[in-house]
């Protein structure tokens, strides 16, 4: 069963940030990273949540421990720590 992960973070801007994510679909295809879904805060357009499934938990682990995810965060201006939930489905 796929692991689910949900990601949130403040970016400086937003239209940056969307180019930069964007620019990273072949990487993320090549991982395995399927994205379900991409959130905006309500309240802020700079508030990100981005919603993922990948084959397991290892993978989700080494995409965010992986020197080049923090550089394309930093690059694509994530300027808050992300908050990252991995999950397993249970039923």
């Amino acid at each position: 069963m796929a692991t689910t992960i949900i990601n949130s973070h403040k970016v400086e801007n937003f239209t940056k940030w969307k180019q930069g994510f964007e620019a990273g679909a072949t990487m993320r295809e090549q991982a395995g990273i399927k994205i379900k879904g991409v959130y905006q805060s309500v309240d802020d357009e700079n508030s990100i949540t981005v919603i993922s499934e990948v084959p397991n938990a290892d993978v989700a682990k080494a995409i965010f421990l992986a020197p080049a995810m923090r550089e394309a965060m930093e690059k694509n201006g994530v300027i808050s720590t992300p908050e990252i939930r991995i999950l397993n489905q249970t039923f």
